[in-house]
């Protein structure tokens, strides 16, 4: 006998699937869930079972848009990447343990202990997470990430309060959100990839920051302000350069039916987009470029993770 008020949690509960998915296994689902809970003699949800059902429906939605298989490489790729900037941001800006103590260099500086701004309140759980993220320590990884959102948050609150002109500016800070949430996309399990990453945004930030290439004047300052770090170290033309870059590999991958590792690099390229789109924008005025890179980005992005979801998973899984 058919509990009507059963069927009818059921059926919302499962409403929170794509619709896609509602056709095509919806009814077998449905039926299911009220074949077990007649055996197990039951007129109501178990406990539990309606915000279960309710996430896996998210879920469900979040891999209609970005496959799960690419969320894993891009969270892998995006961890290492932020684990990259922060380290090299927190030596080379908000602590620079090589130089003279904090407040002795710049008396009008306010100091953050014995850091020259509160970057590390982010810096640290990043590099804190991508150790967990190392040592398959999933939940404690997805934990550090709100840690370091809360560090964000905390370290804006403090540059307002302190007058800090060191920042972290609302580049940083944008830039360090956007590297948090793709590493959160997924399961950062691929160590290859994460460590790819932190090894090659490492190098790349360590050596234009320290060595300052685009000026020709290597390690010219003893202190490198939040601004220098975007004037004169990642530089809008050095951003715009990776740009086209990455879309080169991107466009390479997919025409040898990588579709994951291609999806999954544009996907953890669009902080780095982001961030040069504002440094386009507000260090070198070039309003066209930013432009150009938002929209050209975006679109990289949302063609690669059309393509790979037009492959099947089996597919996908062979050629990645």
């Amino acid at each position: 006998m058919t509990n009507t008020r059963l069927e009818q949690d059921y059926d919302r509960a499962l409403g929170w699937y794509p619709t896609r998915w509602r056709r095509t296994h919806g009814p077998a689902m449905l039926g299911t869930l009220l074949d077990v809970a007649d055996g197990e003699g039951r007129s109501r949800p178990a406990h539990g079972e309606l915000a279960e059902l309710r996430w896996q429906g998210l879920r469900e939605r979040v891999n209609a848009v970005v496959p799960g298989d690419v969320r894993v490489l891009a969270a892998s790729i995006g961890t290492g990447a932020a684990a990259g900037f922060a380290l090299v941001y927190l030596l080379a800006v908000s602590w620079v343990p090589w130089g003279p103590p904090a407040g002795t260099a710049w008396p009008d500086l306010p100091a953050f202990g014995p850091f020259r701004n509160p970057g590390v309140l982010f810096a640290v759980p990043i590099l804190l997470g991508a150790l967990a993220a190392l040592g398959r320590q999933r939940m404690l990884a997805h934990l550090a990430g709100v840690l370091a959102v809360l560090g964000i948050v905390v370290a804006r609150i403090t540059v307002q309060a302190t007058e800090n002109w060191n920042g972290p500016g609302t580049t940083t800070l944008v830039t360090v959100a956007a590297l948090v949430v793709v590493a959160n996309t997924g399961a950062p399990r691929d160590r290859r990839a994460l460590g790819t990453a932190f090894g090659v945004v490492t190098a790349g930030l360590a050596l234009f920051v320290g060595l300052q290439l685009p000026t020709g004047h290597p390690f010219e300052a003893m202190l490198f302000t939040d601004g220098s770090w975007w004037g004169a170290g990642v530089t809008p033309a050095l951003l715009g350069v990776v740009g086209v870059l990455v879309l080169v590999a991107v466009g390479q991958l997919v025409r040898g039916r990588h579709t994951v590792p291609a999806a999954a690099l544009a996907v953890a390229w669009m902080p780095w987009a982001v961030a040069g789109t504002i440094t386009l924008r507000y260090f070198a005025a070039e309003d066209g470029a930013s432009v150009l890179m938002a929209v050209g980005s975006t679109l990289m992005a949302l063609t690669a993770l059309v393509i790979a979801r037009r492959v099947p998973q089996g597919s996908r899984r062979e050629r990645a």
